[in-house]
């Protein structure tokens, strides 16, 4: 027990530093020196659990994206409504996981303040996106908007979403509440979707 312990607790500490470096810098130019000097370990403490620091970063994205996915596949569907109504209602029943959610990415934004930051990681963002997409399709999909048509559209909509959360996250400026009353207020309101 104590094994696991002392374990979750050095490899929080390389994460930590990693995702510290991420902040200042471009990921390329970090190494395992600097890595290990911020975490305040040994060179040889650092390889008894990773291999590189593309390794370090790949677990924190795969754990991070698939956390990310489990709250996107706990939402209710939009494909269920029949009318407008029924579609505001499913939106309303997802504030709540909407709130846990946020309070989630709130609660690791330490991590992805870097991952979607200055130097964030291409590889991450488009996961991130493309977990935004798959769920925004439902919602286009009742409206009968063709974003096939459109592919600028989707771009637009997951960019903005993915953006205004990389805001929220850097900035904290307003709550969670606001935060979900406010995406709501702009799937709800966007003109050309409802043109």
């Amino acid at each position: 027990m104590e094994n696991t312990k002392k374990r979750a607790q050095t490899v929080k500490k390389i994460k930590d530093a990693l995702m510290q470096l991420f902040q200042q810098m471009d990921y390329q130019k970090i190494s395992v020196t600097m890595l290990c000097k911020q975490a305040g370990l040994h060179r040889s403490t650092f390889y008894l659990y990773y291999n590189s620091i593309d390794e370090v970063l790949r677990e924190i994205e795969h754990d991070i994206l698939n956390e990310i996915q489990l709250y996107a596949d706990q939402m209710n569907d939009f494909r269920d409504a029949k009318t407008p109504e029924e579609m505001k209602k499913i939106y309303q029943d997802n504030e709540q996981r909407m709130l846990e959610f946020y309070k989630w990415q709130y609660s690791v934004r330490d991590y992805l303040n870097p991952l979607l930051g200055a130097y964030g990681d291409p590889y991450f963002i488009r996961h991130y996106e493309k977990i935004i997409y798959d769920n925004t399709l439902p919602a286009l999909d009742f409206i009968k908007y063709d974003y096939k048509k459109h592919p600028y559209v989707m771009k637009y909509i997951t960019g903005g979403i993915l953006k205004t959360n990389q805001e929220w996250l850097q900035n904290g400026d307003i709550s969670i509440d606001e935060l979900v009353k406010l995406q709501r207020d702009i799937v709800f309101n966007i003109p050309l979707l409802h043109s």
